[in-house]
């Protein structure tokens, strides 16, 4: 079983690493149903308290979710109600083929440096050059690794990445000093 602090560390990838725009604008091609999906999805991704970046990040994930895997498949895989609200109830995605573009969607909305820079006030002493660090060394940790970690915890899965990624991504925030709580 993954533990509890590996699994809220990697439910909160999709945020932590995300990017605060999507490029092209799916929402344009999505209809009204799409559109409330992608919403609700949308508010899901920003857990409580989002800054202005994480609410930016959401809405590229939610956006693109529906717009790539559709509605149909999303409630298949339980992350979708009938009345495409967000399944509160899931105990993760039911397939593996959505939980990969789940990963999609969270590598095609990263943006590290946007990400650490929403969240600098926690790292009071980190410098310019601490942040350039910590920017290099996660952009350094392999994707397939990455990959992997968020397909296994979004099936709620155990995969050895996990436990790898989650060691690289503590000796990355060790470059930003002892964060303020």
């Amino acid at each position: 079983m993954v533990s509890m602090r590996i699994r809220r560390m990697l439910s909160g990838i999709a945020v932590l690493l995300a990017l605060a725009g999507c490029g092209d604008d799916p929402s344009a091609s999505l209809d009204d149903d799409e559109q409330k999906a992608a919403e609700a999805l949308s508010v899901e991704f920003q857990g409580d308290n989002p800054s202005d970046f994480t609410r930016d990040v959401s809405v590229c994930m939610g956006k693109r979710l529906v717009n790539d895997v559709g509605t149909d498949r999303l409630i298949e895989a339980g992350l979708l109600n009938d009345d495409l609200t967000v399944n509160k109830d899931r105990s993760g995605i039911k397939d593996s083929g959505t939980a990969e573009e789940y990963a999609d969607a969270v590598l095609a909305c990263q943006d590290v440096r946007g990400e650490i820079e929403s969240r600098r006030d926690r790292f009071p002493k980190a410098t310019d050059a601490d942040v350039d660090a910590y920017v290099t060394c996660v952009e350094a940790i392999d994707d397939d690794v990455l990959r992997k970690a968020i397909v296994a915890s979004a099936m709620r899965t155990i995969d050895p990445s996990t436990k790898q990624f989650a060691a690289e991504t503590r000796a990355c925030t060790k470059k930003l000093g002892p964060p303020q709580d």
